[in-house]
């Protein structure tokens, strides 16, 4: 009661802690609380993993068969033990990775946007190229990266030849149909890093056209005021070709400039034509303590 006026006075009611501005802002940070459990929850359940094993099948027409893939707290992804159906097995294309980190950048110079690949560091890798009826290797994602790599190298890997003509073959699905991605050019606006790596291509009677063992390779893009570089760092430490050529060593190195590129270093040592030159291996995978995946 208010003693002067002698009259009964109300309390002014108390503002809930969702009013107002910072109401808002508390909303709109529980909200992102929220969402962001979701989705990290989602990441390590196995149906996410699944997810990525569909998408991989059909984005390399193969099927592919992860051990273990999971979300870091910084929602990034994570995989072990990434393999395709017939990997490993002479004239047949697939694909290996005992280990995997792919980093997302949601935003840039450009503003937010949706995800994109910021980085990407993978060890472990084979890569198995075969010709498949059209006269293209498979798998048809990863042939570029292929054709980019060899011509840095001055490999002489022949061009396959398909094997019935085009016009008696069945139609693909309109889905396959589609051009590949141009996995090189999304390379070069990404941190790219690979290590112990082989590379193999069959010829359609299994035999080896050319290998790459032991390749790591590094890609930097470089943003100065005037424009983009990027850095490519290539190493390789024996590599074989058809003929019986092989190579120790091969390093390459420079600098995209776009119009131009700037050599840093270029070497390799080549012994051309050998003689009683062993066998080429076939295709392993590469050693791993990680269960092998069943299909």
């Amino acid at each position: 009661m208010n003693e002067a006026t002698n009259q009964w006075t109300e309390k002014p009611p108390r503002r809930g802690i969702f009013s107002g501005v910072s109401g808002f802002f508390f909303t709109m940070l529980l909200l992102a609380a929220l969402l962001y459990g979701s989705v990290y929850i989602i990441g390590l359940m196995d149906g996410f993993r699944a997810f990525l094993e569909d998408h991989l099948t059909a984005s390399l027409d193969l099927r592919v068969k992860i051990t273990k893939a999971w979300l870091t707290p910084s929602l990034n992804l994570e995989f072990d033990g990434l393999s395709t159906e017939g990997y490993g097995r002479k004239g047949k294309p697939g694909l290996q990775i005992q280990h995997g980190f792919i980093a997302w950048n949601l935003r840039d110079d450009t503003g937010w946007h949706l995800p994109a690949v910021r980085r990407v560091v993978v060890r472990g890798v084979g890569v198995a190229f075969a010709p498949d009826d059209y006269g293209r290797w498979d798998p048809p994602p990863l042939a570029a990266v292929g054709a980019q790599l060899a011509d840095w190298c001055n490999f002489k890997i022949p061009t396959p030849k398909a094997e019935r003509a085009v016009a008696s073959l069945e139609p693909k699905p309109a889905g396959a149909a589609k051009p590949p991605r141009d996995l090189v050019g999304s390379l070069r606006q990404m941190r790219l890093e690979i290590t112990d790596a082989r590379l193999v291509w069959w010829d359609t009677d299994g035999n080896e056209l050319g290998a790459a063992n032991k390749l790591r390779l590094a890609i930097l893009p470089l943003t100065l005021p005037s424009r983009e570089i990027t850095h490519y760092w290539l190493r390789i430490d024996e590599a074989t070709l058809h003929d019986g050529s092989r190579a120790h060593d091969i390093r390459c190195e420079f600098f995209d400039l776009g119009d131009q590129k700037l050599m840093v270093e270029f070497r390799a040592d080549w012994m051309r034509g050998v003689t009683n030159a062993p066998p080429p291996r076939a295709l392993s995978p590469a050693a791993t303590n990680l269960p092998a995946a069943k299909f």
